[in-house]
């Protein structure tokens, strides 16, 4: 049984990784609110910077859990995705303010993805709150389908949603974190 609980502690180890993954989300988001015309270069070089340390952070979290956790296959690719993602835009930043709305519809979408899987995994796990993590995603999802609907809805409406989105990103890694830090807690208890 000690093994098991020593298994477990090692792998919500990192869960402070989430929390600075989150901090960095909703700051990007209101930088993007706070001046949403006049930083559009900004903002994508910004992002580009942010999905990389961000991804770095993922794959970090991944790597370090990889023997006590089931599901940490869903962190390594977010992160390498994060990763690969940030590369392209800060190597081509006129490209990627170009179809910048592009880029973040898909990563929206595969970051609602892994919220779902996130939640498949805590339910399964039988975590209480595991349905935010499952309403996030859903709405990452949600929100990315609207940019890829409709990608001419200028640049004022697309900062919009997506500093929306990052605000939405940042809390739901934020909880996230603080789910990680009361399994981490509740262990600690029983040891």
């Amino acid at each position: 049984m000690s093994q098991i609980i020593s298994a477990i502690r090692n792998n919500v180890k990192f869960w402070w990784l989430y929390l600075l993954n989150g901090i960095i989300f909703l700051l990007a988001g209101f930088v993007v609110f706070s001046n949403p015309f006049s930083s559009y270069i900004l903002l994508s070089i910004f992002f580009a910077v942010t999905l990389f340390v961000t991804g770095i952070f993922e794959i970090a979290f991944a790597l370090s859990n990889r023997k006590q956790h089931v599901g940490w296959g869903w962190s390594l690719v977010s992160g390498i995705v994060d990763v690969v993602i940030g590369v392209i835009l800060i190597s081509y930043p006129s490209v990627s303010m170009a179809v910048i709305p592009l880029f973040l519809a898909f990563w929206f979408m595969f970051k609602g993805i892994s919220l779902i899987g996130f939640s498949i995994q805590l339910q399964t796990d039988k975590i209480p709150n595991w349905g935010w993590l499952l309403l996030g995603g859903i709405l990452l999802i949600i929100i990315s389908i609207v940019i890829l609907d409709n990608p001419a809805l200028g640049v004022a409406a697309i900062l919009g949603l997506m500093a929306a989105a990052f605000w939405a990103t940042g809390i739901l890694s934020i909880i996230f974190s603080f789910r990680l830090r009361h399994v981490k807690k509740e262990l600690l208890g029983r040891a």
